[in-house]
This record gives C-alpha cells, structure tokens and sequence, in this order.
C-alpha cells in the first residue's frame, strides 16, 4: 500500500511541473510553421499564455496530466514492488531488482490512452481551442483510427 500511495502522491506532484511544461513543448510544436509563431522560445510561449489566459491557462490538460502521471507512478511502483517482495525477485540481487522494476514498468503501460489525451487536449488548448472532455477525446480518437490507437 505505501508503493501505492508513494507513486499516487508522488505522480500528482510531477503533474504540477509537468502540465505547464508539456503545454510549452506542446504549443511550440503545433504552431512552429505558422505565421506570427515562428520566432516562438519557451519564455515567449509562457509569456503568451499567462496574458492570455493567466495562471490557470498553464494548466490546460492538467486532469489529464495528474490522472497519468498518478496512475502511472502508482502502479508502476505497486508492481514493482509486487515483484520485488511477494514474489521474491529481489532474492536474486541486482538481475531480481532490474527484472521487477522492468516489470512493473511494462506493467503501468496500461495508461497510454490517457497520455494520448493529455496530449490533444494540449494541442487544442495551445492553438485556442476550447479542450473536450476526457471521454470526448476518447471517443474521437477510436472513432478516426480504431482500439488499436486508444490502447
């Protein structure tokens, strides 16, 4: 419970970082060969969306991003440590402890969807579009390219 609990708490953290930067990285990539955005830099980027937008505005995308990076972290270590204790993994020294980390992080890769989300709900919010809903990205993306890309 306290892998558990570490990751959870642990992924919200990394969220309050990661959300502002992912939407910098985000927005200079989608607007780069548009007019007015071509000389663009991260300072300028956040310069734009906090007069804009303000403070919140560096949070687009910030549900998402703190439901990822969460679920992520949690049952990446949840895993890990499953493998590394319940199941002795670790009574086989460093090959047990990199086996049971590879585990656990092969493991959390059942988020993506959700990373995918992130990603377009940044994307609308960097070139001024009001994001979706969670379920609506889902939904637009199975519909355009199938499960295939949703998992």
């Amino acid at each position: 419970m306290a892998s558990l609990a570490g990751g959870l708490v642990g992924g919200l953290a990394q969220a309050i970082v990661m959300t502002p930067a992912g939407l910098v990285f985000t927005s200079l990539n989608v607007n780069k060969d548009k007019p007015g955005f071509k000389n663009d830099s991260a300072l300028r980027v956040t310069r734009r969306i906090l007069r804009d937008k303000g403070i919140q505005g560096m949070f687009a995308g910030g549900g998402a991003m703190a439901f990822r990076q969460a679920s992520n972290w949690a049952s990446r270590s949840c895993l890990t440590e499953i493998f590394r204790s319940s199941l002795k993994m670790s009574d086989s020294g460093v090959m047990g402890e990199i086996g049971s980390g590879v585990i656990g992080g092969l493991g959390s890769c059942w988020n993506t969807p959700v990373e995918v989300v992130r990603v377009l709900t940044q994307k609308d919010a960097s070139v001024g579009k009001q994001p979706k809903s969670f379920t609506a990205y889902m939904e637009e993306v199975y519909n355009r390219e199938g499960i295939f890309v949703c998992v």
